[in-house]
């Protein structure tokens, strides 16, 4: 909540501006917008509040207008040149399921921004009196937060009044943002390369530390480390860079959760080439790339994706793992399709100690899915076979076989050739089980899934990601009696298990 209007400053009257009271129409203004907010349900069990007097003053209107309301709390964590980082920070700290922050601009839209978007970028312009209402699932932490709500005071009064409110005007920030998209992106790997973050986590925390730590100019290292602060990925006290915690476990290459490998994937050149020019991909209907794009046989980029991604699949492959009932009396045999790194098979074979994991995949792929197999403990129960899905003998039979982002890659009738191949390798009773980005059918939501299409578009001839329902129909089409989707927990990956 920012405070509500307090006319122009006067140093004539208010020699310290700190001082400046409300004027006589914010003070009547705001109690109707907190009447509105009371009536709306908006609730609260802590109120902290900038010490400035035209903050304290809208808080205790707040407070008087609610009755039972537990009383203004002044920190300078809101003050009018606050810290956004470093307020978030301190937030996280404080016991409280609902806090109420009555403050300035432009601390507060950074704030809000900070929590909603993790880099900053979200625009949440806060009027006199206006109110953002912002949910976080578990604890405070940049990007975690979900808008609820965000009115004008007159918005806010015309819901009391029952009157609706104009739509808001238009906006170049979706446009502006992701046209500039790739220069976080280039900051992102820039840092990588240095090994930044790994730096800051090993007490690295200045620009002239991380500078000869990473063989950098200091000039450059504090630009770079300025940058990733307003983009969410470091926090900034004075002279001093920390990590965020999403940072700190997930980029700091002494983590055990660090996914920075993935990066290498990512970034290659021939994952970069398949966006060079969408539209001539939009014209040609499939990728410009030659021989085929990505899924040309024995593509080298498959090898740099086993050995990079794998950190960042582990997670989801224990999902997977965790969602497949098998008998702990029985053997379990696994054939991994087109296994990459590996970690979808090794994760059942880690979890089922009876599981024998057979990986199908080209011969130096097959090299790396093996060191993690050996990584992991379980290279006496896993054999591989090399080459291609759709001609290697696949032997069997099988009581499972996993599917893991393959057939995505392909168009439906591909796809069905090779589930035949797959049903023929199964056990009477046997299931393959498939991981894939699901859309919905209106092929626009949820986002991840939903964007997915265009890499399949620009990296393969007729690759896709694929409904539900379009899955189901190439399983019928191939055999199979019956497929159920499934997802491992909220944003964990999509999972369709299919009964021979």
């Amino acid at each position: 909540m920012r405070h509500a209007e307090a006319g122009a400053a006067d140093s004539s009257r208010w020699p310290d501006d700190r001082q400046r009271p409300l004027t006589d129409g914010g003070r009547a203004e705001h109690a109707r917008v907190a009447e509105a907010l009371r009536q709306m349900g908006v609730r609260f069990d802590r109120i902290l509040t900038s010490p400035l007097a035209r903050a304290r003053e809208t808080a205790d209107i707040t407070v008087r207008v609610y009755g039972n309301a537990p009383a203004p709390e002044p920190t300078d964590l809101l003050g009018d040149d606050a810290e956004p980082a470093r307020t978030l920070e301190a937030l996280a700290q404080m016991p409280a399921e609902t806090l109420l922050c009555v403050g300035h601009e432009p601390t507060l839209s950074r704030l809000a921004a900070l929590l909603v978007s993790r880099d900053g970028r979200a625009r949440i312009e806060m009027r006199k009196s206006g109110v953002a209402v912002i949910e976080c699932a578990g604890s405070l932490a940049p990007g975690r937060g979900l808008l609820q709500v965000h009115l004008r005071p007159e918005e806010i009064v015309r819901l009391l009044d029952g009157v609706a409110a104009p739509p808001a005007p238009p906006s170049p920030d979706l446009f502006l943002g992701t046209l500039t998209a790739y220069q976080r992106s280039a900051a992102l790997r820039g840092a990588l390369d240095l090994d930044l973050f790994t730096a800051i986590g090993r007490g690295h925390e200045t620009a002239a530390t991380l500078a000869e730590r990473c063989r950098a100019s200091a000039r450059g290292t504090r630009i770079l480390c300025d940058y990733l602060t307003a983009a969410g990925f470091l926090t900034k006290a004075g002279d001093t860079y920390a990590l965020t915690s999403d940072s700190a476990a997930f980029l700091d290459r002494g983590s055990p959760s660090c996914v920075a490998a993935a990066a290498d994937f990512v970034y290659a050149a021939e994952i970069r080439e398949a966006f060079a020019d969408v539209a001539a991909t939009v014209r040609r209907g499939g990728t410009v790339m030659p021989a085929g794009g990505t899924v040309a046989p024995e593509h080298p980029v498959w090898v740099r994706f086993a050995r990079s991604m794998a950190p960042l699949m582990r997670v989801a492959a224990r999902a997977v793992a965790n969602m497949v009932e098998a008998d702990p009396a029985r053997p379990l045999r696994v054939l991994d399709v087109a296994a990459g790194h590996g970690v979808f098979g090794i994760a059942l074979a880690e979890r089922h100690v009876r599981a024998e994991i057979t990986a199908l995949d080209w011969p130096g792929v097959l090299e790396v899915a093996r060191e993690n197999a050996g990584a992991a403990g379980v290279e006496d129960r896993f054999r591989a076979i090399a080459g291609s899905a759709f001609e290697a003998d696949l032997g069997g039979p099988y009581d499972l076989v996993l599917l893991s982002n393959f057939l995505h890659h392909f168009d439906p009738p591909t796809c069905e050739r090779l589930l035949e191949r797959v049903r023929a390798a199964l056990t009477p009773d046997g299931r393959a089980v498939t991981v894939e980005f699901v859309p919905d059918e209106g092929r626009v939501s949820p986002p991840q899934a939903a964007m997915f299409s265009l890499v399949m578009l620009c990296s393969t001839p007729a690759g896709d990601a694929y409904t539900f329902a379009e899955l189901d129909d190439m399983f019928r089409r191939a055999g199979f009696s019956k497929s159920r989707l499934h997802a491992a927990g909220p944003g964990g990956p999509q999972v369709i298990i299919s009964q021979r």
